[in-house]
């Protein structure tokens, strides 16, 4: 998987599918196409500073952050399987088992990855910091030293 960046004009003009909603294309300043094998799709967000990230979920299906968009794309299938307009800016996802953790600033959001939706939110009291898997708990820390432990529920 790679990601080519291009100009406004060629973003308008590709005949892909777009990894995120346009809701927020008045403030996008960046763009980009999403090369996978044959797969072709296409990105757009605001940051200079930030690039978007991927998680590698199984084969050809990828998890997709930047700023306020996270989406999971099927890139054989060619079509998106979730969205989400996050209402915090986006930090970083971790894969645990058949559970995917979002994180972002204010809140963490855990996702059933074989049904693929929303299965808990997680409000937390500070800025996130990390998140950390420690045996069956993901251990999640924010600023001031806060720690919050989540069972997972694994056995």
């Amino acid at each position: 998987m790679r990601i080519k960046i291009i100009d406004h004009n060629t973003y308008k003009e590709l005949d892909y599918e777009a990894i995120f909603d346009n809701c927020h294309n008045d403030f996008y300043r960046k763009y980009g196409k999403i090369i996978n094998a044959d797969s072709h799709t296409k990105i757009a967000w605001s940051s200079d500073l930030l690039l978007p990230q991927f998680l590698d979920l199984s084969s050809k299906i990828y998890a997709i952050g930047i700023e306020q968009n996270f989406a999971i794309y099927d890139f054989e299938k060619k079509h998106r399987i979730m969205y989400l307009d996050l209402m915090f800016l986006f930090c970083e996802m971790v894969k645990f088992n058949q559970k995917l953790f979002i994180a972002t600033e204010l809140e963490v959001i855990v996702v059933d990855l074989e049904e693929y939706n929303i299965i808990d939110t997680i409000s937390l009291p500070d800025m996130y910091d990390k998140i950390e898997i420690n045996c069956d708990k993901i251990d999640i820390h924010c600023l001031e030293n806060i720690l919050i432990k989540y069972n997972t529920g694994d056995n």
